[in-house]
């Protein structure tokens, strides 16, 4: 036997939505961490790329594009976060 919509009580919905609403912030949280490990990898694989395309001896890409990667990612961040 299935459950519908139309079978469930309306304390039933709250506390459904209720817990929905407090997963919510989980897993936006956790998808934005992802997100920022992401960017930061890309940007030292490519950072060793290009260093090793112009044989710097200093990994100066490798530090300029994880910079811009730590920057953009804390931006990104705060807009979000400020969305709510």
């Amino acid at each position: 036997m299935l459950l519908t919509d139309m079978e469930n009580t309306p304390e039933e919905k709250k506390a459904e939505e209720q817990r929905q609403d407090n997963i919510k912030p989980y897993v936006k949280y956790s998808g934005m961490a992802f997100q920022m490990i992401g960017a930061l990898v890309l940007a030292a694989f490519a950072g060793m790329k290009l260093d090793d395309y112009a044989g710097n001896d200093k990994p100066w890409f490798t530090i300029a594009l994880l910079l811009v990667a730590v920057v953009a990612t804390m931006v990104l961040t705060i807009v979000s976060i400020s969305k709510k």
